[in-house]
């Protein structure tokens, strides 16, 4: 493997989870340009039992990445087992979210170009979003769908924002989360999402490179909603600790600033809790995801 880009930042592994099981167990992976995470779970038990991150610290290009993530894949015996189903959730800044009653999927690359420009090489995708009653489309790499071809014989895609905003309306709606706005830190984008009555009223994302370039597009986007800080109760999930200057900052500008928490859908096992609980967020909750 290359040493010289790829760090495993994270690994978390039941003790008594063995490789060579057959079926009866999901595994989901979300891959960026930046990362490469998977995680299973054991759905007898509904836990989940195994998760690791990479990350890769230098520049790489499309076939370096690809060839790095082949490798992980084919020389980790609990990556090759024979999974009941595998989910393959793709990270990238952009999409675009149609209401499912003006969908076309015979439209979706018009839909895609007008909000963005797509590189050459791209294939466009879309999931259905139950809770939003919407469908998201985004580009993807045909070389990144090739290597997922080759390495699984079948697995459903999905856009991170897809099961970051079907997870957030959940919360809001069923799971008792009271918060009016919420951000979602990851290695090099964050979303910012503003829900009102339990509906999702703004979604968006960006690049950012220290935490006042998250500061400084948190307040842009709450002054153009016409919103005050100190009305509005912020929970944070993602990459974000409770000791960094992120939070430290926010706290006296919001009514509450909280992390968000697990979901109470799936079990966890106990070496789960080395890392705090709003950690993986969009990771851990794609199995509830349609």
């Amino acid at each position: 493997m290359h040493d010289i880009h790829v760090k495993k930042a994270y690994s978390l592994k039941d003790g008594s989870f063995q490789s060579g099981f057959r079926n009866k167990h999901f595994l989901s992976l979300e891959i960026s340009s930046k990362t490469f995470s998977y995680c299973i779970l054991d759905i007898d038990r509904y836990q989940y039992r195994l998760m690791e991150s990479y990350e890769f610290h230098s520049p790489v290009g499309m076939d370096a990445f690809l060839h790095i993530i082949e490798e992980i894949v084919s020389g980790n015996e609990f990556l090759v087992s024979d999974f009941e189903r595998v989910t393959a959730m793709y990270v990238s800044p952009q999409s675009v979210f149609i209401p499912s009653d003006f969908y076309q999927e015979k439209e979706k690359d018009n839909y895609l170009g007008f909000n963005h420009l797509v590189e050459n090489g791209s294939i466009t995708c879309s999931d259905k979003l139950h809770i939003l009653d919407a469908y998201a489309v985004y580009p993807l790499p045909a070389s990144l769908k090739h290597t997922l071809d080759n390495l699984f014989e079948k697995y459903r895609l999905r856009h991170f924002s897809s099961a970051l905003i079907e997870s957030v309306l959940y919360d809001i709606r069923y799971g008792g989360c009271e918060a009016d706005m919420f951000i979602h830190v990851q290695n090099q984008y964050f979303e910012i999402l503003i829900l009102k009555e339990g509906n999702l009223v703004y979604f968006n994302s960006f690049e950012y490179q220290t935490w006042d370039d998250i500061l400084y597009y948190l307040f842009y986007v709450i002054e153009q909603c016409n919103e005050t800080a100190e009305n509005i109760n912020l929970l944070m999930i993602g990459q974000a600790s409770m000791d960094s200057s992120l939070y430290k900052n926010l706290k006296p500008y919001f009514k509450s600033v909280d992390f968000g928490r697990r979901s109470d859908l799936f079990k966890y096992d106990d070496v789960f809790d080395e890392i705090p609980h709003h950690y993986f967020y969009n990771l851990l909750n794609v199995n509830a995801c349609g």
